[in-house]
């Protein structure tokens, strides 16, 4: 991939080495991340957060360990982010009444204002993303992008089986 410096931004041409549906879905996936990143830095937070305060919006009251399991990642790492949405101030950690060793998680009013403005955000990003593309090229995208996530399910899913036979 050919790139070069501008304005202090490493600026890439996206037509480069497209050989494979993999190397052009991980360099837009770099891209739009990259663009994420910048705009969620200015706010003073992490992309990666947004998923923890959308969960925690919609389920008040949820374990970390429930967390984890949403989100797919190991209870330790959802623990450090909790932890920095907690000194951030967006989230608070409350003790389980009935069970002492379970900590709940809430949004305070500071992470449901940022989770408005991170989704505000994404949606203009969303925008930059599919500048250019139909109703029905969009759909199709999304059809794509569908069938992909089943291919990849199913796959672990596979692999999961074989592990069990071994």
């Amino acid at each position: 991939m050919e790139c070069a410096k501008s304005f202090g931004e490493k600026r890439c041409d996206v037509n480069a080495n497209v050989n494979t549906i993999n190397a052009s879905f991980i360099r837009m996936v770099h891209m739009y991340s990259a663009l994420n990143y910048r705009a969620f830095s200015k706010l003073g937070i992490h992309p990666g957060q947004l998923p923890v305060l959308k969960i925690v919006s919609e389920q008040e009251g949820i374990s970390l360990r429930e967390l984890a399991s949403l989100l797919h990642i190991k209870p330790p790492t959802v623990t450090v982010t909790v932890q920095r949405l907690e000194k951030a101030g967006m989230v608070r950690r409350e003790t389980d009444l009935s069970d002492q060793r379970i900590n709940r998680i809430y949004l305070t009013e500071k992470g449901a204002a940022m989770k408005k403005e991170m989704i505000r955000l994404l949606d203009e990003n969303e925008k930059i993303l599919i500048k250019g593309f139909s109703k029905e090229e969009i759909r199709t995208l999304q059809s794509f992008f569908a069938k992909m996530t089943e291919n990849l399910i199913q796959a672990g899913a596979d692999a999961e089986e074989e592990k069990q036979l071994r």
